[in-house]
């Protein structure tokens, strides 16, 4: 069975597809476990409006994030120190997996997938551990696209340093190896300032394949309460979400439930019958009948008639409310 007759968007069964008109957002922030920091990035996401938003050092109460919406999803790591989070509930990530370092999901856009990475390495870490868990999610998902989020508290003048270390040049290492592209801006604002020290510890990454869209990326002014900058990334490709109708049956209604399924059922034999003329225009003696053995005897035989385009066109019904 040719499984791409379900799949196709103009297939009005029971799923249905909802698509902003925003091109995606994403806000990322090292919290630095700062309780008036978390509790500020509620006030700013109500003003950005991102997407999706990549977190570092959360405050943590309780295993929780306190401070945020309930209704926010949240995917953390193991050891809480690096997170994603999902303010819109219409927002419908597939999460990838969740290590010790770092987080990693799926979201679906108008024009393709794009899995997104949350990580972090502390300057007493080994930034190796760090790197192998991204080489992991990286190596599952080849000619993916990926954008990565890293806070590794490296140096580097490629990312905006005015020297680079060992550390630095091992992460470059990871990025050619790994064919990705450093968004970051050499002359960007720091991402970071302490006192009268600044740093540029925050990576933003992406996938060579993400080279092609129009990303944007940027270090915010607004008030963090951390001493850590927000950075906004935006990718020119709107958020899409599939999803599936439910029929609610418990309360009465059976008769209209049973003619709406009756009507599908009838709409899915007709695109598969449509299907099973359109495989077999190119076969010889494929989907042919025969009116008798004098026929199969003579070798004369005709095709079965088959729908005109308005009889095909009358198989489109138009998709009932749910109820």
């Amino acid at each position: 069975m040719d499984n791409s007759i379900f799949e196709n968007t103009q297939f009005p069964y029971n799923i249905a597809t909802e698509s902003s008109i925003e091109p995606l957002k994403i806000l990322q922030i090292n919290l630095a476990r700062a309780k008036a920091a978390t509790n500020q990035l509620q006030e700013t996401a109500s003003t950005i409006k991102p997407d999706v938003i990549l977190v570092q050092e959360q405050y943590i109460n309780n295993n929780g994030i306190p401070g945020i919406p309930q209704t926010w999803k949240t995917f953390s790591s193991s050891n809480q120190k690096a997170a994603i989070l999902i303010p819109s509930p219409k927002l419908k990530p597939a999460l990838l997996a969740t290590k010790v370092n770092m987080s990693a999901l799926k979201i679906q856009t108008s024009s393709f997938p794009i899995t997104i990475i949350s990580a972090y390495s502390s300057p007493a870490q080994d930034v190796h551990t760090t790197l192998q868990e991204i080489q992991e999610i990286i190596s599952s998902l080849p000619e993916e696209k990926i954008i990565i989020r890293a806070d590794l508290k490296r140096h580097n003048t490629l990312w905006g340093y005015r020297s680079h270390d060992n550390r630095g040049k091992d992460i470059l290492d990871f990025i050619l190896a790994n064919n990705l592209k450093i968004i970051n801006k050499p002359d960007a604002l720091p991402t970071s300032q302490r006192n009268n020290s600044v740093g540029w510890p925050d990576l933003t990454l992406c996938s060579q394949s993400l080279i092609d869209s129009s990303i944007n990326w940027e270090v915010l002014e607004e008030i963090s309460l951390s001493d850590h900058r927000y950075i906004e990334t935006t990718i020119a490709s709107t958020v899409a979400n599939q999803f599936y109708k439910r029929y609610k049956t418990r309360h009465g209604n059976h008769l209209r439930f049973l003619n709406i399924l009756e009507r599908r059922k009838r709409l899915a034999a007709g695109l598969l019958l449509s299907s099973y003329f359109t495989l077999t225009d190119n076969r010889e003696g494929v989907g042919e009948t025969y009116d008798s053995e004098a026929d199969l005897s003579s070798g004369v035989h005709q095709q079965p008639e088959r729908p005109t385009a308005e009889e095909k066109a009358s198989l489109w019904i138009q998709p009932s409310t749910s109820y």
